[in-house]
């Protein structure tokens, strides 16, 4: 027949193996939807196999379906749980929306509507799909626009800087002849302390978003910390460290952040985890633990709130200003209590100093150093930064600028990281001739036209 409805199917009869007799159809079908809400005690011949206890398996701990089926399998789940076992049909449950093609339909392969799963993938791989649909609010039961735009924001995003920070670890540790060693104690410089306090708060914020199935939070913290904070912060702020406590706190915080980013990005936390490590997989470790019980028993989450904000204000006065942050500055002023804002930013004052490029960190009155028009322009309530730009201020910013074209050039000609080089300058400030030498890693300067060449 061509029809295995009703009631064609009804003239279709089988002979039984068994008994040799014709089979015909029963007359009573359930909708086929009961068999589907059947799935979680069916599957394991539930009740006619004695061996198991229901209890032992259901209700299920979780289940996931779009919204298409509220109306259908999530509904007679409910119908068949409380019928059979007046019971609940499931613990948890994540509710998707549905994938709309490029055209605003849902997606189809009769339309032909999507980009190719396959070349996105070979493009930019599989962690950055899983990102991108974990952290879509198709998890939280919204429709999405299909986009490879978004497809490719993970890996910006999160993938490449990610793998920058892993890079420039192994890179220095492997120029500096650093090794993992079996060190319990902490490092005490404050970006350390920072990051692993940072990476704590991230376990704790990570493992409740999971936990509670939002997925799209999980990846949310995953990209800030990766993002803002290891590759934005902690790693532009120890570039010139390269200490040992500096690797050994790298090192620590990429083997857990890879523990914590497995079920999210599972190749790449493979990748990095078995290369730091040495061991067999990343997939077959715990799931780390966090010491967070209150924000407030941190000693540098907020404070470094603080310092960041104070940046940022920093930077938009030199954007504004059009100074750039080569060109160094006299002093940042801190106003309020001099005793007490000397204690609160003592540990701090080399992050301050090193990320706004100015000499000092001053503390003081405000009335005491605000006091013309061209200053009121780089203040603000609580701190006030000098643009007041001496000669000597200006011959040092010459001599960053020229280290950072050497640098430039090092990288043009393909020069090793420990790899010193010979320059030639048309001018350059002599006063800070040994700092370029020492930053820029130049055996001799003569003058000339500019260029920069290997030693023979």
């Amino acid at each position: 027949i061509n029809d295995l409805h009703k009631p064609e199917i009804d003239e279709v009869t089988i002979k039984c193996d068994k008994c040799g007799q014709q089979a015909v159809r029963v007359p009573e079908v359930l909708d086929s939807w009961i068999e589907a809400a059947s799935a979680s005690f069916a599957e394991r011949h539930f009740p006619f196999d004695s061996t198991q206890k229901l209890e032992d398996f259901f209700p299920p701990d979780f289940i996931a379906e779009y919204t298409g089926q509220i109306r259908a399998w999530f509904y007679v789940l409910h119908v068949v749980g409380t019928a059979l076992y007046n019971s609940k049909a499931f613990k948890n449950v994540v509710v998707t929306g549905v994938i709309l093609g490029t055209d605003g339909r849902k997606m189809s392969k009769n339309f032909g509507n999507y980009p190719d799963p396959k070349e996105l993938i070979t493009k930019y791989g599989g962690d950055a799909l899983r990102l991108y649909l974990l952290g879509a609010p198709i998890m939280k039961g919204e429709d999405v626009l299909i986009s490879e735009e978004e497809y490719r924001n993970q890996v910006r995003g999160v993938l490449l800087p990610l793998w920058n920070v892993y890079n420039f670890f192994v890179t220095y540790a492997s120029v500096d002849g650093w090794v993992p060693d079996n060190k319990t104690s902490e490092s005490k410089n404050t970006l350390d302390e920072w990051i692993l306090e940072k990476l704590d708060k991230l376990t704790f914020d990570l493992s409740n978003s999971l936990e509670g199935y939002n997925s799209p939070d999980a990846v949310e913290h995953i990209r800030k910390f990766i993002n803002d904070d290891l590759s934005g912060w902690y790693i532009r702020r120890s570039r010139n460290r390269r200490s040992a406590d500096f690797y050994h706190t790298t090192h620590t915080v990429l083997i857990k952040l890879m523990k914590l980013l497995a079920p999210i990005a599972p190749f790449i936390a493979e990748e990095i985890y078995k290369n730091l490590t040495k061991q067999e997989s990343v997939h077959l470790t715990d799931w780390p633990s966090s010491k967070l019980q209150q924000i407030s028993e941190y000693n540098h989450l907020l404070k470094m709130d603080n310092i960041r904000n104070i940046t940022e204000w920093a930077h938009s006065i030199r954007k504004n200003e059009n100074i750039k942050v080569r060109q160094p500055l006299a002093a940042l002023w801190i106003f309020g209590d001099t005793k007490k804002e000397e204690e609160k930013y003592r540990d701090y004052e080399f992050i301050l100093k090193e990320e706004l490029n100015v000499k000092e960190i001053k503390y003081g009155k405000y009335e005491d150093v605000v006091n013309t028009k061209e200053k009121e322009r780089s203040r603000n309530g609580s701190w006030y930064l000098d643009i007041q730009i001496t000669p000597d201020l200006i011959a040092e910013g010459v001599a960053r600028d020229i280290v950072r074209s050497i640098q430039e050039e090092r990288k043009n000609i393909g020069t090793r990281l420990d790899e010193l080089v010979l320059v030639t300058l048309p001018t350059w400030p002599k006063e800070h001739e040994d700092y370029i030498k020492k930053n820029a890693l130049v055996s001799s300067i003569s003058e000339g036209e500019f260029k920069v060449n290997r030693q023979e």
